[in-house]
């Protein structure tokens, strides 16, 4: 930065009162990273009546006392529009950042080479010196932040060092958001001295995320980010505000990874709905086994070809319109709207309205009343394609059914064809990246998804569609499957049997459930060719 006309300037882009470096030809902030070219500006004047007039309060209108002042070394010209900041190191190194009224800043000296702002004011208070430290954005926030900790009021003129309270140190770092990281890494030993290290930076998302960063850098359990409600430490001096100030470094919470909360916070969480709503499943074994399905909760659906996936499926979504007020979402890969439109309302008929011969056998006034009675209500949208389909292009429009039509549950059929489309040669790592983002998606809007999948081909003179029973290890192309998935249930039958009976009874076989534990059979549905309808089986046959 040596050939800079000017360091820490203001930046119209981003809001930064310090991070913006002018240079003869073009600026760069080292907040928000923008570079901006000005052709023709080849000195510090004129690119200064490019800018746009800055009405700054002087340095008397922040409620800095004197007393503090005068402990950082802060050099205050009469008019009050020029203050200079000393910065020095443990070498003997010493500079100088200058601000003017307009908010100009430039360093004159070493600078480079000196510690963060506030560092000579550690030996000061060196008897009697907290274990806490506070770390703030800027030379003024630092004095502001300084002398609210310690409740120096503003008319103070001294500060007396030997007093039997100890006092809280404020150290600024030297440039702004977009360095604090850097600073933070240089000075990490003579912060780690401290117990506690409050981020008080400002409060805007360059700050945010500034003190983030600097949070992870530091020991676990040292690090507290202050949430300010103004901008910064400074204003609460300006509006005399000490207590609020006060309160938001009491209340702040010491910094944990994101995802990583304590166990005792929350406690009325414990009552949310997740936690007590189940929705049944209409068949009594398998809600025994499961105790239904949750939100946020994947429930994948795995059989051979022809076992009744499609139909287990349509038996579904007619129960939860039948049974709750929740909306529906369905994908159907494998067939086009109207033959789903068509499967719901069947059911709700009783009849195989799916097949074009039996469907022309009603009147138009016999099917607006299925229609009325289930897609009429306006809680069933399903999407028109037909086909394989990108993963991010399914989350999406999954997305807006939860979040933009308020869907709550979700069927997606099936997971199969959804990875042939991907590009991927890998199947395994295309179910895996599916799976992931699928969990990811469940986990962020909070609804519940039915997903069906095939199972692998075996090395067996039995298949699947044989009646063969099935277990994890069946699921096709990857254990992610298995992992990802919250219950799992095997639809298992015979489809070659000459008993028309066994032939048409499906098995159900809960392989997972993470929330009850409980897997093996869950009961027998009969497939009636009549009717189109799975009903279960009271009585073995």
């Amino acid at each position: 930065m040596s050939d800079a006309i000017r360091i820490h300037q203001p930046c119209e882009e981003c809001g930064s009162s310090d991070a913006l470096a002018i240079y003869h030809d073009h600026t760069y902030c080292f907040s928000c990273q923008k570079t901006t070219f000005t052709t023709g500006v080849t000195d510090l004047e004129a690119y200064k009546s490019k800018m746009k007039p800055d009405n700054d309060i002087t340095w008397d209108q922040r409620g800095i006392s004197i007393a503090v002042s005068n402990f950082y070394g802060v050099h205050i010209s009469k008019d009050h529009r020029c203050v200079e900041f000393p910065y020095f190191s443990t070498s003997g190194h010493f500079a100088k950042k200058v601000r003017e009224f307009n908010k100009d800043f430039y360093t004159e000296g070493d600078f480079a080479k000196c510690g963060l702002f506030g560092w000579n004011t550690l030996n000061k208070a060196a008897p009697q010196r907290s274990n806490t430290i506070i770390l703030t954005e800027g030379e003024a926030d630092a004095l502001a932040a300084f002398q609210m900790a310690n409740r120096i009021p503003e008319r103070a003129l001294t500060i007396s060092t030997t007093n039997a309270t100890p006092l809280v140190p404020a150290l600024s770092i030297k440039s702004g958001a977009a360095s604090a990281e850097r600073d933070v890494k240089n000075h990490l030993e003579m912060l780690e001295e401290f117990d506690r290290i409050f981020i008080c930076f400002d409060a805007d998302k360059a700050g945010r995320e500034a003190a983030e960063r600097c949070a992870k850098l530091l020991s676990p359990g040292k690090a507290f980010i202050v949430n300010l409600e103004h901008k910064d430490a400074c204003e609460y001096t300006r509006k005399e505000l000490q207590t609020e100030f006060l309160a938001h470094m009491k209340f702040a919470k010491c910094y944990t990874p994101s995802g990583i909360v304590n166990g005792n916070e929350n406690f009325d969480n414990l009552w949310n709905e997740q936690n007590l709503r189940s929705i049944q499943f209409p068949w009594p074994e398998l809600q025994s086994k499961t105790m239904g399905i949750r939100a946020r909760e994947i429930i994948t659906w795995a059989a051979g070809t022809g076992v009744g996936k499609s139909s287990i499926l349509r038996e579904l979504q007619h129960f939860y319109l039948k049974n709750t007020e929740e909306k529906i979402g369905v994908i159907a890969l494998e067939e086009s709207v109207d033959r789903t439109r068509r499967g719901i309302m069947a059911v709700e008929a009783n009849d195989k309205l799916h097949l074009n011969e039996v469907f022309a056998k009603y009147s138009k006034e016999q099917i607006k009343k299925y229609f009325d009675n289930t897609l009429g209500t306006g809680r069933v949208y399903l999407y028109d394609h037909f086909g394989s389909m990108e993963t991010e292009d399914l989350i999406s429009r999954v997305r807006y059914m939860v979040v933009g039509l308020d869907c709550k549950i979700i069927f997606i059929d099936h997971l199969s064809i959804l990875v042939s489309g991907l590009d991927i040669a890998d199947e395994r790592k295309a179910i895996d990246r599916t799976m992931t983002m699928l969990r990811q998606l469940t986990e962020e809007t909070g609804c519940s998804l039915h997903l069906v999948t095939h199972l692998r081909r075996l090395n067996s003179d039995r298949s699947h569609e044989d009646g063969m029973e099935v277990n994890l290890g069946h699921l096709r192309g990857s254990h992610g499957i298995a992992q990802i998935s919250d219950t799992v249930i095997g639809m298992e039958r015979d489809t070659q049997n000459d008993d028309m009976v066994l032939a048409n009874t499906v098995n159900l076989r809960v392989l997972k459930c993470r929330y009850t534990g409980d897997v093996g059979l869950a009961g027998k549905l009969l497939y009636d060719k009549n009717t189109g309808r799975l009903e279960p089986i009271k009585e073995e046959f």
